[in-house]
């Protein structure tokens, strides 16, 4: 090779990427890449940047320069883990993987039915000929005087339709009315895992309640009274403070009076006196604080 040629090698060789080996052909000529079969008496067999393999005669070969090896980077210092935590004392309960510190205020939003059962008053009428299936939403606010207890308060709105025994005075002067159920009163609730990802709760609320015919054009009558009953659940935590649940519960009912609107005192049902009436609720609900 001549003067020039060695000039141009050595000047290729300089600017190199250290981590392709370089080939030097006898002709001049220099080819880069990563070395994957070097046989004494074979051929060179050399994988370029691209990815393509390439087969050079040995007697091609002028030499071969590797490239040096990579040095890996200084591992960084280790951080010492931290000790593990003393075991529970023995009979101590197992943890529950949950929350450090959970809702000191709590709130639900909710929606399902109300199956109605037993007598809406004196005159033996079973309630569940006098209504249908109730769709209702319940808002419920409370909160923790300790972690378990949740105290607080609902209102309940419900509807569904009215069977005839119920709505003949409204269909008497000419309109139709649906029932509308509402509900105010307390709660109170205690819940078996307050921090844990799944609370179940049982608890027991009660309070004042408004039942009856309705109609968008002031007629309705209104069976009032008091309602009280127990109630189970099952809350699946989303987050720190959101989460959705499973209910289910019975309430027992007492009307004591009752109030005609729209409705002629001809036309007007007469108050039979108190009988024992009830509602089997079910349903899901998102809560705040589970």
């Amino acid at each position: 090779m001549g003067p020039a040629t060695l000039v141009a090698l050595a000047l290729a060789l300089s600017t190199t990427p250290d981590r392709y080996d370089t080939v030097l052909l006898s002709q001049g000529g220099v080819l880069r890449g990563t070395v994957i079969e070097d046989v004494p008496g074979s051929d060179l067999v050399l994988q370029m940047p691209d990815g393509s393999t390439r087969r050079i005669p040995r007697a091609e070969v002028f030499r071969v320069d590797y490239a040096a090896p990579q040095v890996p980077e200084p591992a960084e210092a280790e951080v010492p883990a931290a000790p593990s935590p003393a075991p529970p004392p023995e009979g101590a309960p197992p943890e529950v993987a949950g929350l450090e510190t959970v809702q000191l205020l709590t709130g639900a939003v909710a929606f399902g039915g109300a199956v109605p059962f037993g007598i809406l008053d004196g005159s033996g009428l079973p309630l569940s000929q006098a209504t249908t299936t109730l769709f209702q939403v319940t808002f419920e606010f409370g909160m923790r005087p300790v972690e378990p207890l949740v105290v607080g308060a609902y209102f309940r709105i419900g509807g569904g339709g009215a069977r005839p025994p119920l709505s003949a005075p409204c269909l008497a002067v000419g309109v139709t009315c649906d029932t509308l159920d509402l509900g105010i009163g307390l709660l109170s609730r205690w819940g078996f895992q307050p921090r844990g990802m799944l609370n179940p709760w049982v608890g027991v609320a009660g309070g004042f309640q408004i039942f009856g015919p309705s109609s968008e054009y002031d007629v309705s009558v209104d069976y009032l009274g008091w309602e009280v009953g127990p109630s189970a659940g099952l809350d699946f935590r989303l987050g720190p403070a959101l989460g959705f649940g499973l209910y289910a519960g019975v309430r027992w009912g007492w009307f004591t009076d009752m109030n005609v609107r729209g409705i002629p005192p001809p036309l007007a049902p007469a108050w039979w006196g108190t009988a024992t009436h009830g509602w089997a609720d079910f349903g899901v609900r998102m809560v705040y604080g589970p």
